[in-house]
């Protein structure tokens, strides 16, 4: 690559600038603009390179003009280093100009132009001038940074001394007078981490130079206060008020420069420490003979200045020496030393308006600290006009008077090269790194080259130099009114930490043209390392050239091919050269023929020149291209048309006789396995995959960046031979693509393979890597058919003939490499099927292998040799190989075989169903995943589709789980047909598994599997009631209670304790926001949830008293190779033993929140119904033995206990109206209240009997409350029960009186008055005082209302009131009839 000027920036409009700048010249200009630089635009922007200066002498004609068009040289200018604020003054004027996004079209292609966002005058005092400009850039302290600034400082000089800050946008941040002289010069130095080990940092610092002194601010400091000062101003603004507030003091030192007689420019190259020879050397010429010697060297400030005797001057600030401390003015204290000064900002203005008295008092100059002239450059009649240090500090430059331009060495001081005819020239500086490559990432051994930017004005010409001593190595033709910007500064304000990722410098050195574009240099590295006609920039430049003519190619044609030969040719570097080579295999749209005589050329060209002429690179280049010449001619026969096979209606029986080496009835086995696994479910459920990133078509430059080349010279030519390896770099679908591409044939029925096995044998790359790419897309699909297996045999007795014996024949006990390698692919691979055929194809020929080495056969000696069949009178199985079939490598053939025969029985399980289950199964997943994992896998299935315990086995014969048969819940005739698909593969599966898919396993992994999906969606309760249902099923003791354990502790326990705690803290039925909040779970969901874990305790108690063998569990044969995590049966079995209290003490909890949560209960706490020995005995771990409470407990907590189970009675017979009320419900939904309503009394009673109440009383409620609702037979069954015959008759009467009463005094009210006119005062007063109301269905037939009084008269002692009343009532019933 060679050096390029490119555009960098461009003005929005300049013509505006110039006009405010230099108004007189708006008016002369206005003619020329319309006639002469419109027309000449095309012409200057379009052949400056090449006729720049013939363009330029033409102008001479109007000298008016070219001397306007000067301004530029005449303007302050600073560029922003991060291109993004630019400043231009004149006079007392400035513009304030920022990258602003262009929405028109731009003739620089530039999308951002500098446009103007502040101008006017600046002048605050009479005559004041703006001297300097900078734009400095200033590093944000927010962590969030991208590397760009956070804002820029425009820092101006003027005339009267003073030194002001403003914002972007022309707001004035800080005004300091420092020297009442006319500021001449603004240089920065900002931070530079050390390039190496022992080289110093480059600290900041900001460098103002007055005629007779110079000021160095700190830039900490600088950076500190102008940032105070912009929060100050930002602050003010907002408030609306004016910025009054002072910003901190600035810590500056302050030089008087002496022995100089006039100094125009200066520059600061940072404090240095000499060497020991150097300090005694400069001890020695100051101090004479008697000159004293400190221990070590000190450490000095070096600024160099440019001037008039000497023309150049060195000057030392010593570091270290004591200096007063200069504050503000109305603080400091001034002290006349000689020594360097420390300062805080003096001289402050402020901020604002100010009265008229304080603008006339000027601030105090704090006086300077001499600094003697060390040495220089003395030249009496040269003048120095500017000096530009380089960006390592090694080198300055310097223009003079004489139309020079001087180098001087900074460390020696001495002047080392010189330029002459650069009158007011303009000079700059550009640093560029080593290109490092991408491997590569030690930044310590990366090179930098300096390059000298001289822009002679006069000449109209720019120049790029290698300093010191190197060549011109570029030059372009400019116009002559441009101006040359090198700030040499880069952002402000960062450190070790910050600096790295931040890109302080977006350019080193730009030119401005007069039409407004800016232009930037882009010089590479390797023109430091020769000159412009070496060899390497030569070669490089003619590679940039063929990668261009190649870019800008659409397609091939014999004009390229020449152009590409001839470039290749012309090329003297072989590194090179094979970079061109490379970067034309890698094209796509050209063909195999085209590479080919591209590459034929190359190796022409190259032996040609004979072999004393060649170098080691070259001889490596040309093996280099025979290596990609061999390859696309394997490209070219694989890409051959294949030729078709002669046509066979064999069977595939046959097939598989001739090629497997197996009998008849082995093949029909294997006919069978395959034609059963294929999935029976409809077959457009079916969907293929299809791979986007696996390339279905190879090009030649495709094709050739799979594989990589490690070329070596050796004496031998047969080292040439098998250097050919695929690229580790290439992506596994890339793999699989290569293997596709060369081995599409191998999947074909009716294709031939001879091509294909010429190619193998005669290409270079190693046979096992071949063995890899046919492997590795073999197993890629699961579309495999037994009628591909002659040509996937053909190839691999190939691929086997070529390996070496050792690979493919192991010792005794032991396995070969070779086939170890084909059974991990075959055995981690998901697509069974594919893996199947090819364990099958590699067993036979293992076994072929080891008979023709027992027969002392060579098995390289012919590949094509046919196969000995059995004839019919001998058959040849796997049991009846002879020495072969105990062969270590064919036992193993012979297990993974059975494996993945089980596998795809399995597979074909998990395939039943919808497609979103996942099916990706092997025998490697299997092996890994434990003793349970095929009964996991069969678990998750069945607990993903949904499926009850009921649909898979007769749940009404539960100790009778062995048999499969269909339940009785299934409701439609499809999900029919599907079950008793799904059972008919279950019962296969069990056959060839028994030990894995116990029926005692499988249970108590369904019952597993449903637990986590609810675990995972909270809300899918009913998945929690499968797990119950199919637990409930596991006959055996010990498993059922250990898989309940381990279900309470792992998923329920943490719910069930969180509800708990819940409803005892809002003391009814919590809303949805709540359960969702602290539980998880819906309020919908919540009755569900207590329900199943009262189920889930009360498994565990009634498991907890049964008492069974610990269960054995076996595993196939086939399998015994397993490892991994035990399985779930193991682990249940090993659960400790629970205690039986603690149960019972979490049951009655259980029972008790049921009934809140189905109840809809109201004033319920459900925790305070249990003594503190209680509550600190719930939710520990069931296999802990607390100190558990007693029945005997309070009688105020007894009463509450009471009290609630009592309105739980009256609840759950209330469930029993609502059925009753609603003619809606099923039969469904009505039976299962029934139920609901038979089974809380029982629980009630239960309680009751273990918080020791009377059962009695909770009998006396439940009849009553049964009367009450209408339910007589039922309340007649439960009126057995009770004990208590009086109390009872007591009660009921009540009951009875309320009936007879709704039926004479409501319903039947004429009747009801002749009748209570025949009875007894003291029945007609009992009758009318009771409330009907109070029944929830007090309307009865007159049957029932007798058999009740019946019932009363019956309980009641004679002799008693109530008896009196009883047998009253009776005779008042039967005259009702």
């Amino acid at each position: 690559m060679s050096c390029q000027l490119n555009i960098f920036a461009d003005f929005y409009d300049i013509n505006g600038v110039k006009n405010f700048l230099f108004p007189e010249l708006k008016s002369e200009l206005r003619d020329a603009e319309e006639n002469s630089d419109n027309e000449n635009w095309d012409e200057d922007w379009g052949s400056w390179e090449e006729q720049g200066d013939e363009a330029i002498p033409e102008r001479r004609e109007a000298p008016e003009s070219d001397d306007k068009l000067q301004w530029l040289q005449e303007c302050v200018f600073s560029l922003s280093p991060a291109n993004d604020i630019m400043a231009i003054a004149y006079d007392d004027k400035c513009v304030l100009l920022s990258q602003k996004f262009n929405n028109g079209r731009s003739n620089s292609g530039m999308d951002t132009k500098f446009k103007t966002v502040w101008e006017g005058s600046l002048r605050q005092e009479e005559g004041e001038k703006i001297m300097a400009l900078m734009c400095l850039p200033l590093a944000s302290q927010k962590r969030s940074m991208q590397g760009g600034p956070d804002w820029t400082c425009v820092i101006v000089g003027f005339s009267s001394g003073y030194i002001r800050f403003y914002t972007e946008t022309g707001t004035l941040l800080l005004s300091q007078l420092l020297q009442s002289e006319p500021v001449q010069r603004l240089k920065c130095r900002t931070y530079e981490p050390p390039r190496y080990l022992g080289d110093t940092e480059q600290h900041e610092e900001l460098l103002i130079l007055f005629k007779r002194a110079v000021v160095t601010i700190d830039g900490f400091s600088l950076f500190q206060s102008l940032r105070a000062c912009r929060n100050q101003v930002a602050r003010a603004t907002a408030s609306g008020s004016e910025p009054v507030l002072q910003a901190p003091p600035l810590a500056y030192k302050k030089w008087a420069l002496q022995d100089q007689e006039k100094i125009l420019d200066l520059c600061s190259c940072g404090v240095n420490t000499p060497n020991p020879f150097d300090q005694i050397r400069t001890a020695a010429m100051i101090g004479g003979p008697t000159a004293s010697i400190r221990p070590t060297p000190p450490a000095a400030g070096l600024f160099i200045s440019s001037g008039v005797g000497p023309y150049v001057g060195f000057f030392y600030a010593v570091e270290g020496s004591t200096q007063p401390i200069l504050s503000d003015v109305a603080y400091a204290v001034a002290h006349k030393l000689k020594s360097a000064i420390m300062s805080a900002a003096s001289g402050w203005l402020g901020f604002g308006s100010k009265n008229k008295e304080e603008e006339k008092q000027r601030p105090k100059i704090e006086p300077s600290t001499p600094l003697p002239h060390r040495f220089g450059l003395p030249d009496k009649r040269r003048q120095g006009d500017n000096i530009y240090l380089s960006p390592n500090n090694n080198y300055v430059a310097t223009t003079d008077s004489f139309g020079r331009v001087i180098l001087v060495d900074v460390e020696r001081g001495t002047a080392v090269r010189m330029w002459k005819g650069y009158r007011d020239a303009q000079l700059g500086w550009v640093q560029v790194k080593e290109d490092v490559h991408h491997g590569n990432k030690d930044n310590d051994k990366e090179r930098i080259a300096q390059f000298l930017i001289i822009y002679a004005p006069r000449r109209g010409i720019l120049e790029v130099w290698t300093a010191a001593s190197g060549p011109r190595v570029a030059a372009f033709n400019v116009p002559k009114q441009c101006r040359l910007i090198s700030p040499g500064y880069g952002m402000m304000g960062l450190n070790n930490v910050t600096c790295k990722g931040v890109k302080g410098k977006m350019f080193q050195c730009a030119i401005i043209e007069p039409s407004g574009i800016i232009k930037s240099l882009d010089i590479p590295f390797h023109l430091a390392l020769s000159d412009k006609n070496s060899k390497r920039a030569r070669d490089l430049h003619l590679l940039k050239k063929l990668k261009q003519l190649i870019k800008d190619s659409k397609q091939e044609s014999s004009e390229l091919q020449s152009a590409v030969i001839q470039l290749l040719q012309d090329m003297r570097i072989s590194d090179i050269s094979q970079q061109g080579v490379e970067r034309v295999l890698s094209t796509k749209y050209l063909s195999s023929q085209f590479l080919q005589e591209v590459l034929k050329s190359c190796v022409t060209h190259i032996t040609d020149r004979g072999q004393d002429s060649q170098d080691i690179n070259s001889k490596l280049l040309v093996r280099f291209c025979q290596t990609q010449t061999d390859l696309l001619q394997m490209y070219d026969k694989i890409t051959e048309s294949p030729s078709q096979s002669e046509a066979t209606d064999r069977d595939i029986t046959e097939i598989l006789m001739e090629n497997l080496l197996i009998t008849n009835s082995e093949s029909t086995h294997i006919v069978n396995q395959m034609n059963t696994d294929k999935p029976q479910s409809d077959t457009d459920q079916e969907v293929r995959r299809v791979r986007f990133d696996i390339p279905d078509f190879f090009h030649p430059s495709d094709f050739l960046s799979c594989f990589q080349f490690t070329p070596h010279l050796s004496a031998h030519d047969s080292m040439k031979e098998k250097l050919i390896t695929v690229s580790d770099s290439i992506s596994q679908e890339k793999k699989v693509g290569l293997g596709k591409f060369m081995y599409t044939q191998c999947t074909s029925s009716e294709g031939s393979t001879e091509t294909l096995s010429s190619v193998i044998q005669n290409c270079s790359i190693l046979p096992h890597l071949l063995l890899d790419l046919l492997v590795l897309y073999w197993l890629s699909e699961e579309q495999r058919t037994l009628q591909m297996i002659p040509n996937l045999h053909h190839i691999l007795k190939v691929l086997v003939s070529l390996t070496d014996k050792s690979n493919v024949l192991a010792k005794p006990n032991q396995s070969a490499v070779w086939w170890k390698k084909i059974r991990y692919s075959c055995a981690h691979s998901s697509n069974v099927q594919a893996a199947y055929i090819l364990a099958l194809v590699c067993r036979s020929l293992c076994v072929q292998v080891i008979e023709n080495q027992s027969k002392g056969k060579d098995p390289d000696a012919d590949t094509e040799v046919t196969e000995e069949r059995p004839s019919e009178g001998e058959e040849r199985s796997p049991e009846g190989w002879g020495e072969s079939s105990s062969h270590q490598d064919v036992e193993e053939w012979n297990l993974l075989v059975k494996q993945l025969e089980d596998v795809l029985a399995l597979k074909n399980l998990l395939r039943f169903g919808t497609m979103d289950h996942s099916t990706e199964v092997s025998v490697s997943k299997l092996l890994e995943g434990g003793r349970g994992s095929i009964s996991e896998a069969v678990a998750y299935l069945i607990a993903s589709m949904g499926l009850h315990p009921g649909d898979l086995y007769d749940t009404s014969i539960m100790d009778s789980t062995e048999r499969m048969e269909i339940g009785t819940d299934s409701e439609n005739s499809t999900q029919n047909t599907a079950i008793k698909k799904l059972q008919g593969y279950l019962i296969e599966l069990q056959k060839r598994l028994p030990h894995s898919l116990e029926n005692e396993v499988l249970l108590c992994n369904c019952c597993w599997e449903n637990a986590i999906i609810w675990f995972k969606d909270l809300d899918k309760v009913h998945h929690l009631g499968f797990a119950m249902e199919y637990l409930k099923l596991v006959t055996n003791a010990v498993l059922r209670h250990g898989v309940a354990s381990m279900l309470w502790h792992r998923f329920v326990m943490k719910k069930f304790q969180a509800l708990a705690q819940l409803m005892e803290k809002v003391g009814k039925v919590p809303k949805d926001r709540l359960c969702r909040k602290e539980v998880g779970i819906g309020e919908s969901f919540m009755p569900a949830f207590a329900e199943y874990s009262l189920d889930l305790i009360q498994v565990l108690r009634e498991a907890n008293c049964e008492m069974n063998e610990v269960p054995v569990f076996n595993i196939e044969p086939v399998w015994q190779m397993v490892r991994g995590p035990s399985s779930l049966v193991e682990q249940a079995i090993e659960q400790k033993m629970t205690n039986y209290g603690l149960l019972s003490h979490h049951y009655h909890l259980a029972v008790i929140m049921s009934a809140v949560l189905t109840f809809n209960m109201k004033s319920a706490k459900v925790l305070s119904l249990f003594d503190s020995k209680g509550k600190h005995a719930f939710f520990i771990d069931f296999t802990q033995h607390p100190l558990l409470p007693s029945q005997n407990v309070d009688s105020s907590l007894s009463s509450n206990r009471k009290e609630f189970l009592a309105r739980i009675l009256t609840c759950a017979v209330s469930t029993l109206d609502s059925s009753q009320a609603s003619p809606s419900h099923n039969l469904h939904q009505v039976s299962k209240k029934d139920a609901a309503a038979t089974k809380w009394p029982t629980l009630v009673l239960e309680i009751a009997k273990d918080f020791g109440l009377d059962l009695d009383f909770f009998k006396r409620q439940h009849v009553i409350e049964l009367y009450s609702s209408g339910h007589d037979k039922k309340a007649e069954e439960v009126l057995l029960t009770v004990n208590d015959r009086e109390f009872m008759g007591s009660q009921l009467l009540l009951v009875a009186g309320r009936r007879v009463a709704h039926y004479l005094l409501e319903t039947h009210k004429m009747e009801g008055v002749e009748l209570l006119s025949n009875v007894s005062p003291a029945l007609s007063t009992w009758l009318r005082s009771l409330e009907p109301g109070q029944l929830r269905k007090p309307e009865a037939d007159v049957k029932s209302v007798a058999m009740l009084v019946h019932h009363v008269a019956n309980y009641l002692p004679e002799g008693t009131s109530e008896y009196e009343l009883a047998i009253s009532l009776v005779d008042l019933v039967q005259s009702m009839h």
